[in-house]
């Protein structure tokens, strides 16, 4: 197993199939929806899938936690009280608002809007985290991902403007996602990732579970290809996480950071092959933006001291 995630090639490939699994999500989500036929205002039932999604998720990654199991005494002792508060924030709360906001908006616009994560996290890392300070590269990746954002929401056809409930949950969801990654660079370090993120998004999944339960207007349908998908979206959460975080354990986070940008380019090809929706050049202009953003993001061209 570690001679396979040693190998730089099959470190890119696996890197890969990763980003497609997490670009799958959202034409799943919506696919998921029309298929247990789930009416628009009922925002209970939908956060009542995603918490069943996400229990699942956790305990699929906690199985991947005994296969993959490290060497005892590398990480520190499970931490109860951070694994609540990550769970509110990176699977909670993100998710609440994704699976509304996801139902009322186009698939390829929340993929470029996801993207927009990356540049979150530079800005509160500068804020948040000692010794993490901003530079020319990182500004200008900013600056032009954000424009991408913009340009993307942007009216001016069938796929622009911007609405409280779609548009802006998502880049809700995506602020809680990039805290979430700033509390683990703060606090989660020390702790076995597997065992952290089995632990999280099963507890999280609860937490959505029982909000849904409360909230929900309509029945939860389940058919068997309703469970196919939510059983797929519990794989897409583990399996992408624990890829991601073997493949990194062998290889500089600073090299292959930059596979990340392919999310939001197999989002969006996915939400047209599945979705069919339509690619308009506005879009196409938010995402090469969004793109250069992170590409920039991860380059050495204006550090110092690149050699």
């Amino acid at each position: 197993m570690e001679k396979i995630f040693k190998n730089k090639k099959n470190a890119i490939i696996l890197s890969l199939f990763a980003m497609l699994l997490w670009g799958s999500a959202i034409p799943l989500i919506k696919t998921t929806y029309k298929v247990m036929q789930v009416p628009s205002d009922d925002f209970g039932l939908k956060i009542l899938i995603a918490g069943v999604r996400f229990l699942a998720a956790g305990i699929l990654a906690l199985f991947y936690h005994q296969f993959f199991k490290t060497k005892e005494g590398k990480f520190s002792k499970f931490n109860l009280k951070f694994v609540i508060i990550l769970s509110l924030v990176q699977t909670t709360f993100q998710y609440f608002f994704y699976y509304i906001g996801l139902s009322n908006t186009h698939g390829v616009k929340a993929s470029i809007i996801q993207a927009f994560g990356s540049f979150l996290i530079v800005i509160m890392a500068a804020a948040l985290v000692p010794g993490d300070k901003l530079n020319l590269n990182k500004v200008l990746a900013v600056i032009i991902g954000t424009a991408g954002i913009l340009v993307t929401n942007l009216k001016g056809d069938a796929s622009g403007g911007i609405s409280l409930k779609g548009e802006g949950f998502i880049l809700i969801a995506t602020f809680f996602n990039a805290l979430a990654t700033i509390l683990v660079r703060l606090r989660g370090r020390n702790q076995d990732p597997f065992l952290l993120t089995g632990s999280q998004f099963a507890l999280g999944g609860l937490v959505l579970i029982l909000g849904g339960l409360f909230l929900k207007k309509s029945a939860f349908n389940i058919s068997p290809l309703a469970f196919i998908m939510i059983a797929y979206g519990a794989f897409i959460s583990a399996t992408a996480f624990s890829l991601w975080t073997i493949i990194l354990q062998y290889h500089s986070a600073g090299e292959f950071g930059i596979y990340k940008l392919f999310i939001p380019i197999f989002g969006t090809i996915l939400s047209i092959i599945f979705l069919k929706e339509k690619f308009t050049f506005l879009l196409f202009i938010g995402l090469a933006l969004v793109i250069i953003g992170t590409l920039i993001l991860n380059m050495k061209i204006f550090k110092k001291n690149n050699k």
